[in-house]
């Protein structure tokens, strides 16, 4: 066996849940890099990060604890009006693979509740009607174009949509590309902008980020939570596309609807 996985085996231990997955509390070693961790794990950095608040690419240090999920699969909290199916709809997914997933007997659900959402059954509503993919599900609470500023009462240009959705919600990659920059950018508070083949898309007023500068993520996988960072009147994200540097509408860009259930979905128990 392999040193390395010697290691693994020796400094991690594993916390039992209730529902079917456990985690796995890892210490970090001299030389792991969140990359390497990521694929000892087989899991990504973004599902890694999301994980760990406050984690980041340079800030790892030997003998550090992070914890990571197995299978691979996210956390969701559940808020006040939250049902089953609208969580489902947030993970561009089905209520009937999440239910089992927590090993739920019925549709019935508590504010505070933690769920899991394993990574495998994320995306199966996903819209590929055209070249992007909606980054969020929610409801659009600003369009693109002149507006009068909802801060500061200013005429102004809006260049890109906000779509309303609450604080923790996931947020996917419109499109695959790298990551050119994540962190705090002013009035778009916590940000993510990734550049693909012929685009650059922004995501802001996050309130995690998952994603960190150079990475690569595809299209479809989650790059943060939806947050109200920056100025910001609530929870929601702005979305922008630009063309060679400039904004462009993204309802031009975007399917026409945002959650399409698929015949192979309806026989699993679909809504």
């Amino acid at each position: 066996m392999k040193r390395g996985i010697v290691l693994l085996l020796v400094t991690m231990f594993v916390t039992y849940g209730l529902s079917s997955y456990f985690l796995v509390h890892y210490k970090v070693q001299k030389n792991d890099t969140l990359y390497s961790i990521s694929l000892n794990f087989s899991v990504s950095p973004s599902l890694i990060l999301d994980w760990n608040p406050g984690l980041t690419l340079t800030s790892l240090r030997v003998g550090q604890e992070i914890v990571i999920p197995q299978p691979p699969g996210y956390l969701y909290t559940v808020k006040k009006g939250d049902t089953l199916v609208i969580i489902a709809k947030r993970f561009f997914t089905v209520a009937s693979l999440i239910r089992r997933a927590n090993n739920l007997n019925s549709d019935v659900i508590y504010v505070g509740q933690k769920l899991f959402i394993p990574e495998s059954i994320i995306g199966r509503a996903f819209n590929n009607e055209k070249f992007f993919i909606w980054p969020v599900y929610g409801t659009i609470s600003s369009g693109f174009g002149w507006r009068i500023h909802p801060i500061t009462g200013k005429y102004s240009f809006h260049s890109g949509v906000d779509i309303a959705a609450p604080e923790g919600t996931p947020i996917f990659a419109a499109e695959s590309g790298i990551v050119e920059f994540a962190g705090k950018n002013g009035g778009y508070g916590l940000m993510v902008k990734i550049k693909s083949s012929s685009y650059e898309h922004v995501y802001a007023h996050l309130s995690r980020i998952d994603v960190y500068e150079g990475q690569y993520v595809k299209r479809g996988q989650l790059i943060g939570r939806v947050g109200s960072t920056g100025l910001s009147t609530g929870p929601h994200l702005h979305f922008e596309i630009r063309v060679n540097q400039k904004a462009v509408n993204p309802m031009n860009y975007l399917p026409s609807r945002i959650w399409v259930l698929r015949k192979e979905l309806i026989g699993a128990g679909g809504e």
